[in-house]
C-alpha cells in the first residue's frame, strides 16, 4: 500500500491552519464591534476545523495565531492587561489541549492501523501457505461449527466457502458417519483428539461420497478452542491398493495355472503307460473271447467300449498336457450332433446314477464345425457333470442338452439344469482359473472349458435357465463347404 510523503502533509497542515486562522481573524477584524470581548469564541471552532482535517500541529499552529490575532484586538478594548492574559492563556491551553488530545487519538489510530495492516498481512500468508498445500483444511469450534473453509477444501468437497461457514460439520460426511470424528459429533467437549487420525467417509455437494482420511490438530485462538481437521482424499490410494489386490491375485492365478500345467504334463507322461496297458490287455481279451467263439454279444460289446474308453483317457490326458502348454490341437471337420452322440452313453450314465432326467434337442441340419472331437466331447462332458451335479439335491431333476443355428452359421451348445443357478459372488470370474461353485472343486472344470471354447475360436457364457437353474452355452462356427470356418470370434462372454 503507498504512504503519503510525511513532510508534504506536515506542509498541507500548516497551510491549512494559516489560511483558516487568516480568515477568521479578517472577520474578526472586520466586525470588531460585535467580537469585541468575545474573540476567542470564534478560535474554538477553528481549533475544532484544523484538529479534525490536519491534526495536532495544524491544530497548535492555528491556536498559537487565533491567540496572537486576539491579544491585538483585545488590546484596543478596555479590558484590564490582567483580563486580556487570562483570557489569551485559558485560549492558548484550550489549543494545546485540543493539540495533545488530537495527537494521542492519531496515535492510536496509526497503532491500530499498524496492528490491522499486521493481521491481514499474516492472514494473506497463512492463505497463501494454505493454497500450495495440497490436502484440505477445516477449522471447526468446540460445537463443530465451521469456521474457516480453505480453497482446496472447495475444490475437495464442492462447497463455496459462504456456503459451509457457521454450519456444522456434518454438512461434510454422511448421516452417521459424523459422529466418529470425535465420538460424540463435536469437536470433543474438552477431549484430548489432537494428532489422531480418522478413516471417514466424505459427502460432497452433489451427494456423492469418498473415502478420506482425516488428520485431527487443536489450536487456540483468543482463549477459543479450535480443531484442525487435514483431509485428504483416499478415493486414488484405495483404487492403487485395490488394484494392487488384484494383480497378486492374478499373479497366484498365473502361478497355480503354471504348476496344473506342469502336473497336467506330469500325469500324461505317468499315466500314458498303463493306459496303454489297459487297452492292450483289453484287445487282448476281446481276441480271446472271439476265439473262444462265445456269443455273448454285451460282454464283447462292454470290452469293446472298455478299450474304447481307455484311448479315450489318454487322449484326454494329453489334451490336457496340450491346453495347459496352449500348444496347437488336430482339428478337422466334425458333426456336432455326432459328437455329443459318442459320449451320450456316459452322460446317460452319470445321469441314471443320480437320478436326473436327461434331455435332449439338437440341431436336425448340417452342424458340421471345425473341431477337435476329443476336446469338444470333454467340454460337453464337463458341462454335463457340472449341471448334473447341481440338481442332485433338489427334487425336480432335469438337464437339457441342445443345440441350434444361429444367424452367420453360428451353432450354439446349452447344456442348462433345474437347479440353484449361479451365485452372483463368483459370476465375474466364474470362468478364471480355481474359481469354482463347489466347495470340494478345484476351480480347474469351467477354467479348462473355457480354454477349449478359445481354442476354437468360439465363446462360451453363462445364463438363468428356462428351467430354474444355470444355462452355458458356447459357440462355434459352422464348416464352410471349402471345410474351413465361416465365420468365428475370439474370447469369452459372461452375461
Amino acid at each position: 500500500m503507498a504512504r503519503s510523503n510525511p513532510g508534504l502533509l506536515f506542509l498541507r497542515g500548516q497551510l491549512l491552519a494559516i489560511g483558516v486562522s487568516a480568515a477568521a481573524l479578517a472577520v474578526l477584524f472586520a466586525l470588531r464591534p460585535m467580537f469585541s470581548h468575545s474573540v476567542y469564541l470564534l478560535g474554538a471552532p477553528v481549533l475544532l476545523v484544523c484538529a479534525a482535517y490536519g491534526g495536532a500541529w495544524p491544530s497548535l499552529t492555528a491556536a498559537l495565531l487565533m491567540t496572537a490575532g486576539g491579544v491585538y484586538l483585545e488590546s484596543q478594548t478596555d479590558l484590564t492587561l490582567m483580563e486580556r492574559v487570562v483570557r489569551a492563556g485559558l485560549f492558548l491551553a484550550l489549543g494545546l489541549g485540543i493539540a495533545g488530545w488530537v495527537r494521542s487519538l492519531m496515535a492510536q489510530r496509526l497503532a491500530a492501523a499498524e496492528i490491522i495492516a499486521d493481521q491481514a498481512e499474516r492472514e494473506e500468508l497463512l492463505q497463501a501457505s494454505l493454497e500450495i498445500v495440497a490436502d484440505a483444511l477445516v477449522l471447526i469450534d468446540d460445537r463443530g461449527v465451521i469456521q474457516s473453509f480453505s480453497h482446496p477444501a472447495e475444490r475437495l468437497f464442492g462447497w463455496n466457502d459462504h456456503e459451509v461457514i457457521g454450519q456444522n460439520v456434518s454438512l461434510l460426511m454422511p448421516p452417521g458417519e459424523d459422529g466418529a470424528l470425535t465420538g460424540d459429533g463435536t469437536a470433543g467437549d474438552g477431549a484430548d483428539v489432537s494428532g489422531s487420525y480418522r478413516k471417514l467417509t466424505g459427502l460432497r455437494k452433489d451427494g456423492a461420497t469418498f473415502p478420506m482420511e482425516v488428520r485431527i490438530g487443536e489450536v487456540t485462538i483468543a482463549s477459543r478452542r479450535l480443531l484442525t481437521m487435514v483431509v485428504r482424499d483416499m478415493t486414488s490410494i484405495r483404487e492403487a491398493e485395490r488394484r494392487s489386490e488384484e494383480l497378486r491375485e492374478q499373479l497366484t492365478q498365473v502361478w497355480s495355472a503354471n504348476s496344473m500345467g506342469e502336473m497336467a504334463s506330469v500325469l500324461a507322461h505317468e499315466l500314458n503307460q498303463p493306459l496303454s496297458a489297459v487297452a492292450n490287455y483289453l484287445r487282448a481279451a476281446r481276441n480271446l473271447i472271439a476265439r473262444m467263439e462265445l456269443e455273448d454279444d454285451d460282454l464283447i460289446d462292454a470290452v469293446a467300449r472298455a478299450g474304447d474308453q481307455a484311448v479315450r483317457a489318454g487322449e484326454i490326458i494329453r489334451t490336457m498336457r496340450d491346453l495347459a502348454n496352449r500348444g496347437g490341437t488336430l482339428q478337422k471337420p466334425e458333426s456336432l450332433s455326432g459328437m455329443i452322440g459318442e459320449v451320450d452313453f456316459i452322460i446317460a450314465l452319470m445321469a441314471r446314477d443320480a437320478n436326473v432326467r436327461l434331455v435332449y434337442d439338437l440341431y436336425k441340419g448340417d452342424d458340421t464345425v471345425i473341431a477337435d472331437r476329443i476336446q469338444i466331447q470333454q467340454l460337453v462332458v464337463n458341462l454335463a457333470r457340472n449341471a448334473i451335479e447341481a440338481v442332485t439335491k433338489y427334487p425336480n431333476r432335469q438337464i437339457n442338452i441342445s443345440t441350434r443355428l444361429e444367424p452367420g452359421d453360428k451353432l450354439v451348445t446349452t447344456v442348462e439344469d433345474s437347479g440353484p443357478g449361479i451365485d452372483e459372488s463368483v459370476m465375474d470370474r466364474l470362468f478364471q482359473p480355481l474359481a469354482s461353485t463347489k466347495p470340494e472343486g478345484m476351480g480347474l472344470g469351467l477354467s479348462i472349458s473355457s480354454a477349449i471354447v478359445e481354442n476354437h475360436r468360439g465363446r462360451i457364457w453363462v445364463e438363468p435357465s428356462r428351467l430354474g437353474g444355470a444355462a452355458f452355452s458356447f459357440v462355434l462356427a459352422r464348416a464352410g463347404e471349402d471345410g474351413e470356418r465361416s465365420g468365428g470370434s475370439n474370447g469369452v462372454r459372461r452375461r
